[in-house]
């Protein structure tokens, strides 16, 4: 059976969530092969000499400093208009071959096989995932010694990188607990590691590191969990307080002065606080998050256009399935039913309710024929809406 992509990341899914999630740094020795086509030196070399980069997706950092961009970016024209903070692959080579780490930041958003990893991720873990790589010269160092706000699996792609994890100075740093140096000395590592090919290191967020290549070529991506935090559910819950007529009241006149009136009321207001927090967040909060989590998913299209081209073909035993990465989550709402497909959401009559739920709990291949509760003419226009949308595709098909 292929390994999931978080059982690639960490061995035992199970054992990494009890142990390590947001409590230790794990090493991971996976076989060379486990991340083949993710992200090698033709790749890199591709993106920088044959496509268009632009800052912010692409950053030179030398010693633990950005490179100022002025000197590797200029203004090219298209169309006659002019195209700023382009990157000019002669001075990256240049600045490369001198020493300077290249930083290929959102690396989802142009490489189809790293969008396709963290997706798997993002289903298996729902928190919001997304990449950087680091391509770093021989001997050369990236950034100091810090810690990052999320959490993060380093997957080494090609050559090899020395590691080192501390203790945290701060522990579950979140975005308001940035690395900053006043913080001090993180002490002795806790782990020091040579990654190679195929090898993951997990840091959770608020554990400084830093690394250095060997001497050849280090390439790796840094996939970063955005957590969602228990923070965020009081946040959300907080931006409702409005609605709560109490709340509104003004403090009482006098309320900043020396006798200020306002320690009377504040007991009350407490209680009250606390009450209607009490009723404000519940299972139903969670889940109005989780609705959140998962319309904000953009859709993997890789190969869609193939697919478009077949939609015509598609008859009741034509075989289909779930394409691999797609947010599916079927819902009845109001006598209707409706499946979310990350971004865009299809509204349906109710009678397509056990037929979505069909599709969105079978992982495997399966044909317009075997939807419940639809006549085969039914069941083949809404196979072929679903292929429309990038949720289904046709098996054998290349994309």
């Amino acid at each position: 059976m292929t390994p999931s992509a978080l059982e690639r990341c960490v061995g035992d899914a199970g054992l990494f969530v009890e142990e390590h999630w947001g409590r230790a740094p794990l090493l991971h020795r996976g076989d060379p092969g486990a991340f083949a086509g993710l992200l090698d030196l033709g790749d890199v070399d591709h993106l920088v000499t044959e496509t268009l980069l632009r800052m912010p997706g692409f950053q030179l950092v030398r010693d633990g400093k950005p490179l100022d961009p002025s000197t590797y970016t200029g203004t090219i024209r298209i169309g006659g208009r002019p195209l700023e903070r382009t990157v000019r692959p002669d001075r990256v080579l240049s600045a490369f071959d001198g020493g300077a780490t290249i930083v290929l930041q959102a690396l989802h958003r142009q490489s189809g096989q790293v969008a396709r990893l963290c997706r798997d991720l993002e289903l298996a873990l729902t928190h919001p995932v997304q990449a950087n790589a680091y391509v770093t010269p021989p001997t050369a160092r990236g950034f100091a010694v810090h810690h990052d706000t999320h959490d993060v699996f380093v997957v080494q792609t090609h050559g090899r990188k020395a590691w080192r994890v501390y203790g945290p100075l701060v522990e579950l740093a979140g975005p308001e607990q940035p690395w900053k140096e006043a913080l001090g000395d993180p002490g002795q590592p806790l782990l020091e590691a040579e990654l190679r090919p195929g090898d993951v290191l997990y840091i959770p967020r608020g554990f400084p590191h830093d690394a250095e290549a060997r001497r050849e070529v280090s390439i790796h991506v840094t996939v970063g969990i955005t957590t969602t935090t228990w923070v965020d559910v009081w946040r959300r819950a907080m931006r409702r307080a409005s609605d709560h007529r109490p709340f509104r009241d003004a403090l009482p006149p006098g309320w900043a002065s020396d006798t200020s009136p306002v320690e009377g009321e504040l007991e009350v207001r407490r209680k009250e606080l606390l009450d209607w927090m009490e009723a404000a967040i519940d299972e139903e909060a969670v889940r109005a998050m989780a609705r959140s989590f998962w319309s904000s998913r953009r859709p993997v299209l890789g190969g869609h256009l193939t697919q478009l081209g077949r939609v015509g073909e598609i008859e009741a035993d034509s075989p289909v399935r779930r394409r691999p990465g797609s947010v599916f989550v079927a819902e009845a709402r109001d006598g209707r039913a409706a499946v979310l497909l990350g971004m865009r959401e299809v509204r349906m009559p109710g009678f397509c309710e056990a037929a979505l739920r069909f599709m969105a709990e079978r992982l495997e291949p399966f044909e317009a024929a075997d939807l419940p509760g639809l006549d085969p003419g039914s069941a083949v226009v809404l196979v072929r809406r679903l292929v429309r949308e990038g949720a289904l595709e046709v098996t054998g098909v290349a994309g």
